[in-house]
């Protein structure tokens, strides 16, 4: 096994090709450096160094030694660097899940401000119902998720991260008839595309907004997700209320029309209050810098 020491002393001689400077730049006498150099050869089996009348010089095989003593130290030095970064979140893994659309827009958006701050984190997108979520971040599979209208859950911090303003998704033909930008009582006696149909969720926030105006909204149909949701728009069946994030998505022959006077839908990031992953303790850090 080679000492630290001993790489030190043979590099700092090989440098210096002369052991008294070498015994200076190390703090030492000449002596116990001389007897180190000697030991090293001696457990290596060859010879490092060649004396010669103008003072020394490697022999072919110390400087092959050399190479690989920088090398060594090299490795070692970044070893340490990396597992004291590790320890502080700097390296490692940030593990997302999400169920929303903003997935396109709002999330990586977020997440590379963070990103830019910690080059060296790698992160993980995953879908997954937000029923789900809650399980995963217990199990500390997740160290984020992304969804809206998370429930009330011990241990479960969840924060608004984003709002999008909402609009109306609709096939081009029906299109023409409709005023831009359409109102919440412009969805009267339509029918409508609401989604997801795990409850409770974006469909409700859609159907509160219609009750409060004072109507019951036409539900024809419940979608599983966005995407099958503007997939029955594009049938030109339905039309859908969607977020800011969901005109991502755009099919063939679906407009997407402001809602000018509903209120924005807000994103929400959720994560386990008791999970020490230095990770998800640097985005949370990040989280409160950025959103206050």
């Amino acid at each position: 096994m080679l000492d630290p020491r001993q790489l030190e002393c043979f590099i700092a001689v090989a440098e210096e090709l002369n052991l008294n400077r070498a015994a200076i730049r190390l703090h030492m006498s000449q002596p116990p450096l001389t007897r180190r150099i000697q030991r090293l050869e001696r457990d290596l089996g060859v010879e490092l160094f060649r004396r010669t009348p103008g003072g020394m010089e490697l022999t072919e095989a110390g400087a092959v030694f050399l190479e690989r003593a920088y090398r060594i130290v090299a490795l070692s030095t970044c070893a340490v660097e990396r597992t004291r970064l590790a320890s502080n979140g700097e390296i490692g893994h940030l593990s997302v899940g999400y169920y929303d659309p903003a997935i396109l827009t709002g999330i990586p958006e977020l997440i590379r401000g963070f990103l830019d701050q910690h080059r060296l984190v790698t992160v993980s997108f995953e879908l997954i119902a937000k029923h789900n979520q809650i399980d995963y971040l217990r199990d500390k599979v997740l160290h984020v998720g992304f969804g809206r209208h998370y429930p009330d859950e011990p241990g479960i911090v969840c924060r608004p991260v984003m709002s999008e303003p909402l609009y109306v998704a609709m096939h081009r033909s029906r299109a023409l008839d409709w005023r831009s930008p359409a109102t919440i009582a412009d969805l009267r006696h339509q029918p409508l595309v609401v989604y997801p149909t795990m409850r409770p969720e974006f469909a409700d926030e859609v159907i509160d907004l219609c009750l409060r105006a004072g109507f019951t909204p036409r539900v024809t149909i419940e979608a599983e997700d966005v995407v099958s949701c503007l997939a029955y728009v594009a049938l030109g069946i339905a039309i859908a209320v969607v977020p800011d994030s969901a005109t991502r998505t755009k099919p063939d022959d679906v407009d997407f029309i402001p809602l000018q006077d509903a209120p924005p839908a807000p994103l929400y990031c959720a994560h386990l209050r008791d999970n020490s992953a230095p990770t998800l303790r640097l985005f949370v850090d990040y989280l409160d810098t950025r959103l206050g």
